[in-house]
């Protein structure tokens, strides 16, 4: 593999931990309190959108593989991953729909509706398996790619 490739992978693999780890940070209101959740939150869609883009060619590559001749398996991947996408939108929009200190802060106020205070709370708490979800399906990725980059250290 090329020099730029596996920096490439390296990259990717630092930053998808990062990204886990902040997702985990920012799932834990109870912990941080909410003005430091909202403020996270915020920040969080950095890594969410780099993560995105570092893994562009797969969702470029991966709808129109949903309609060829892929296994079930597969298809559920894809399915389950632009569902996440979706997911993981409603509950930025709806976070930010309910703020009570980061929009605030900024001086926007928005009236807080229930509907989005529920809409927030749900999609937040389905997120958790969801991402479980996505882990345990690219698990051999993350297995293979640990592997290789540990190896390379020992090296």
């Amino acid at each position: 593999m090329s020099d730029w490739k596996q920096n490439l992978q390296k990259f990717r693999y630092v930053m998808d931990t990062l990204l886990l780890i902040s997702f985990m940070l920012v799932s834990a209101p109870q912990a941080t309190g909410v003005p430091l959740h909202e403020w996270f939150s915020l920040f969080f869609i950095i890594p969410f959108v780099i993560h995105l883009l570092l893994h562009w060619d797969w969702v470029k590559r991966s709808f129109s593989r949903l309609f060829a001749n892929i296994t079930a398996r597969e298809r559920f991947n894809i399915v389950w991953d632009y569902l996440l996408y979706i997911m993981m939108l409603l509950v930025f929009v709806s976070g930010f729909l309910v703020s009570v200190a980061l929009l605030p802060a900024l001086n926007i106020s928005l009236n807080i509706q229930d509907f989005w205070s529920k809409i927030h709370h749900d999609s937040a708490t389905f997120i958790m398996p969801m991402l479980g979800v996505h882990l345990a399906l690219n698990f051999s990725w993350i297995v293979k790619l640990t592997k290789r980059m540990f190896a390379k250290e020992a090296k």
